[in-house]
């Protein structure tokens, strides 16, 4: 059973071998999506893009609709099924970010994530293992047809969309049901909590192909963790629900990672169903973290 932990609780010896294993994914690992002209890594870029209706759009689209957290939930533990693979070391898991920027909870190091972009620079991140300097890691995949091969941040760039608050977490936690438009517990943890923190790094992640950048898993490791204990503090609330005209999002659909007639990323189909229990997938968060 994989346990995820957050980074902060990560010894230096973990936290290395997680970024040395994204490195041998993005460096060592042939795409199966597009041979020869990217990487195993950047195949979860475009993945995303294609889910935000860019490249080879997936329908149905999982945002903003009730599928956004069972997808998501697919897409990391694959990803971390793939750092495992190509670091050969099954201790490997995705650890979460919990939002915070104060001392250790800040995963910006430069023995981690490296920093913010640098202005002077295009926001190139130029600290960490990430940046172009360091030559083992080349952005392949962008929105449009070529961008920038330089890892880009620019930390609250977007004023108006602040690293949700303790309180923000707290208010959307006390929501129910898990799907009701606008005020649902997915639909306002995906706007508020969410977006919030792709627009606030900014850079890459606030674009559609925002795996790009390695914090993108941290984020959606803290917002999968934010599930567990909604459906712990909500006992009596389905764990998924969906809406009349969201014909895709029941619990026997079939998750969608392709468009029509395209390669499949991988073999595997997931029903929503089949997502809703973690220790189904084999893995779980400590039990500390689900309080």
């Amino acid at each position: 059973m994989d346990i995820r932990r957050n980074h902060r609780d990560m010894t230096p010896a973990q936290k290395s071998a997680f970024i040395e294993a994204i490195l041998k994914l993005k460096n060592e690992v042939p795409s199966i999506l597009r041979p020869g002209r990217q990487s195993r890594y950047d195949d979860f870029a475009q993945i995303h893009k294609n889910s935000m209706g860019l490249g080879d759009p997936i329908i149905p689209n999982p945002h903003r609709t009730p599928l956004f957290f069972p997808w998501h939930r697919i897409l990391i533990r694959q990803f971390e099924r793939e750092l495992q693979a190509a670091a050969r070391d099954p201790g490997i898991t995705i650890p979460y970010w919990n939002w915070s920027m104060v001392g250790p909870d800040n995963p910006f190091t430069a023995d981690f994530l490296g920093g913010n972009g640098d202005p002077f620079r295009e926001q190139r991140v130029s600290t960490g293992r990430f940046a172009l300097e360091e030559q083992r890691f080349q952005i392949n995949v962008w929105d449009t047809h070529n961008g920038d091969p330089g890892l880009q941040r620019n930390f609250g760039n977007a004023p108006d969309e602040p690293l949700p608050s303790t309180q923000a977490i707290d208010t959307t936690m006390s929501r129910t049901p898990f799907w009701s438009h606008p005020l649902g517990w997915a639909n306002h943890a995906e706007m508020e909590l969410h977006n919030p923190v792709h627009s606030w790094v900014g850079g890459n992640m606030a674009r559609a192909s925002s795996p790009n950048d390695p914090v993108f898993f941290l984020h959606h490791c803290y917002l999968d963790l934010l599930w567990e204990r909604w459906k712990r503090q909500h006992p009596t609330e389905p764990p998924f629900s969906s809406a009349p005209d969201f014909e895709h999002a029941r619990m026997n659909s079939t998750l969608i990672f392709q468009a029509e007639n395209l390669t499949a990323p991988w073999p595997q189909t997931w029903t929503v169903m089949q997502t809703l229990d973690t220790e189904e997938l084999n893995y779980r968060y400590e039990l500390r973290d689900l309080e």
